[in-house]
């Protein structure tokens, strides 16, 4: 009887030692994808005041550059796009670092920063690019609403890959309390997500097919 109960407390033993060094390899696995998030999002930052920056500078000079300022917002729309996918990796895989959130809110008021920033240049220069915006939420979710969003993304790249720069994507997560955002989705009475504004004028609610966006986004 005392082997067996001995046995018990061994096993117990080990199986909160075991806990233990699990849950210190986790905060120490988020900690880590939270310092590369930062690094990731203060160079996106540094690139954003850049490009912004340089087409104040052309503006001043009265010179022509919006052919200029349209490659260097093609350039970040790219590399900013290709980034967020791997901050959303990070955040679905945290599980003990909230700070993670604030990140996610720096990198969503830079991408919004940016389709502001597109929605100019197109107005100022004639460009007939599409701006689309994906607005989505990560937290609270059924396991539709998260194979939607799932799916929403991969139709959204297809879109990208097909029409290239003759669209601006710009995803924006809509469930991190940012004033901004949340005027946004009121003024175009968004209550269903995944939801797809086009060119500030159209809007999608819910899953959204490649057949419906490509009627609205014309880049064939």
């Amino acid at each position: 009887m005392a082997d067996k109960m001995n046995a018990y407390y061994k096993a117990g033993i080990l199986t909160i030692i075991v806990f233990l060094l699990g849950a210190v390899f986790g905060i120490w696995l988020d900690n880590y994808r939270l310092s590369s998030i930062r690094e990731t999002i203060s160079q996106i930052d540094v690139n954003w005041n850049d490009a912004r920056l340089l087409n104040v500078y052309f503006g001043m000079l009265g010179k022509n550059y919006c052919n200029l300022a349209l490659e260097e917002n093609l350039l970040y729309n790219d590399k900013i796009y290709k980034e967020g996918l791997e901050i959303e990796k990070a955040a679905e895989a945290n599980r003990f670092t909230p700070e993670l959130e604030q990140e996610e809110r720096r990198y969503t008021l830079l991408q919004t920063q940016f389709w502001f920033n597109s929605q100019e240049l197109k107005d100022k220069c004639n460009f007939t690019y599409n701006n689309v915006v994906h607005l989505y939420k990560q937290e609270d979710l059924t396991v539709g609403s998260d194979m939607d969003n799932k799916l929403q993304s991969s139709i959204l790249m297809d879109l990208k890959e097909k029409c290239g720069n003759k669209i601006m994507l710009i995803p924006l997560a809509a469930n991190l309390n940012l004033t901004i955002i949340d005027t946004i989705t009121k003024q175009f009475n968004i209550t269903t997500y995944p939801a797809i504004i086009v060119d500030e004028k159209t809007v999608f609610q819910g899953l959204t097919s490649l057949d419906s966006l490509e009627e609205v986004v014309h880049c064939s």
